[in-house]
């Protein structure tokens, strides 16, 4: 028969190798009975997963950043031209070639200082753009949850031409999508492209000749730009301009042919990494490993495309679910976010969970506690003034509750990350860790105790 009980709310303070993370009640100075052996409540650390899976997401992300941080980053895309538009193609017998261009629409996405100026240049590549088969991508007990078939990675990368075929300067306007970034390329290029179209070449109107012909291109950026831009991938078009004489008036007219991306399978986002000067130097980029806390000055990042993710892991979060004497009603994480985070990288609109197995591959995204979809924290900020600009909460009621009873896995962890939708097309990141005088992580634990 129980005895008189009481509601109570229990607070995990959620650092590395903290002195003060003891199991206690927020509303009364009683400590637990059953004592914590160790007083590192929760182990907090900055994961890098094995590198990404970039191709065929839709989008084309080129730029640099700069970041103290998570190190410097620089994207480049990758990316194939089709000849559809050249096998149904009819030129005028005296059509002229003009020019050629890539134009480049804004997707809308960018991340970082678009004040500075950035340049791209446009490289011609010379070797066979080929997929990694998806037998060979992934073991199957390695596989993540973001995973599907046939693919390409964030550290591929093909041979080019180190001549640039042409070269951009300009002012990032990503939030107008109207507007549109055009590469002018070079005039010699585009006559022998238009020579091959106007003689109906099989180099241009066979598929497999052309892509022998033309392999591929890869944008690279360059300078000191400290922002990343995305482009849609079926919106990038190659138009080549050409003039006639219109037979009618005798006018000189002037047109272009289009050639666009036929399948963008093979387009693809390729990352490159300087930690040497970052909060994060002692983690190697593209290996998977992680990073205490405690290395980090008790911080951790998580990075959208470079595969960073916050590992938290509860230790001795089964010893307590498990006392005889507690009944657990509802558990929350709550992730804050500090005001310094957002200059300029501005924290995600929200965050997922993955679950990992014990051996650190992430196999499922945590759902809302009882039922099926996947749980989504969306950042609500903190207008009262205190030392978080924000806050995510997840309800993990469900995730606690499933301790009682359970063998502990005491390696299996909780990656916190970007939205997974975004994962792969988005550099967005979260600098995580102690706020001024208040956790930055903690696990409430509402619980009836008899």
């Amino acid at each position: 028969m129980l005895s008189k009980f009481s509601l109570v709310v229990l607070i995990i303070s959620l650092f590395a190798c903290t002195k003060d993370g003891t199991i206690s009640l927020s509303n009364t100075n009683d400590v637990i009975g059953a004592e914590i052996s160790d007083s590192t409540t929760v182990k907090l650390a900055t994961y890098q997963l094995d590198p990404l899976p970039s191709s065929g997401q839709g989008v084309l992300l080129v730029g640099r950043m700069e970041d103290a941080v998570s190190g410097n980053i620089a994207v480049s895309s990758y990316f194939r031209i089709g000849n559809s538009a050249v096998s149904s193609a009819s030129l005028p017998d005296d059509a002229v070639f003009d020019s050629l261009s890539l134009a480049l629409p804004y997707q809308g996405y960018y991340y970082g200082d678009t004040t500075i100026a950035q340049t791209f240049t446009v490289h011609s590549v010379t070797e066979e753009i080929k997929l990694v088969d998806e037998s060979n991508a992934w073991e199957d007990d390695e596989k993540p949850v973001f995973a599907s078939g046939s693919t390409l990675f964030t550290n591929s990368s093909f041979s080019y031409e180190q001549q640039p075929l042409g070269t951009v300067d300009f002012h990032p306007k990503p939030n107008s999508k109207s507007d549109t970034v055009f590469v002018r390329l070079n005039p010699s290029f585009g006559e022998d492209l238009w020579t091959k179209i106007k003689d109906k070449s099989s180099q241009v109107t066979n598929s497999e000749e052309f892509l022998e012909y033309l392999k591929g291109f890869v944008l690279v950026p360059s300078g000191k730009a400290s922002a990343i831009t995305a482009f849609p991938t079926d919106s990038i078009l190659m138009n080549l301009y050409y003039s006639y004489t219109r037979t009618s008036d005798g006018k000189r007219i002037g047109a272009k042919l289009q050639l666009k991306v036929d399948d963008n399978t093979y387009q693809f986002n390729k990352l490159d990494i300087d930690r040497s000067q970052s909060l994060l130097k002692a983690l190697p980029e593209g290996v998977k490993g992680e990073l205490l806390a405690s290395e980090t000055n008790q911080q951790a990042v998580l990075q959208g495309l470079t595969g960073l993710v916050a590992k938290i892991h509860f230790p001795y979060l089964h010893e307590f679910v498990n006392r005889n004497d507690v009944i657990i009603n509802r558990a929350e994480l709550i992730i804050e976010t500090p005001s310094s985070s957002y200059i300029p990288y501005t924290p995600p609109a929200s965050l997922n969970i993955m679950l990992a197995d014990q051996y650190g591959v992430p196999k499922s995204l945590l759902t809302s506690s009882y039922e099926t979809t996947t749980q989504t924290a969306s950042l609500v900020k903190d207008l009262s003034g205190g030392t978080a600009s924000g806050t995510y909460t997840f309800n993990l009621t469900e995730y606690v509750s499933n301790y009682l009873g359970a063998n502990e896995d005491k390696k299996s962890s909780l990656y916190l990350t970007i939205p997974t939708a975004d994962l792969l097309t988005k550099v967005d990141r979260l600098l995580l860790g102690k706020g001024e005088g208040s956790p930055a992580i903690k696990l409430r634990i509402l619980y009836t105790k008899y």
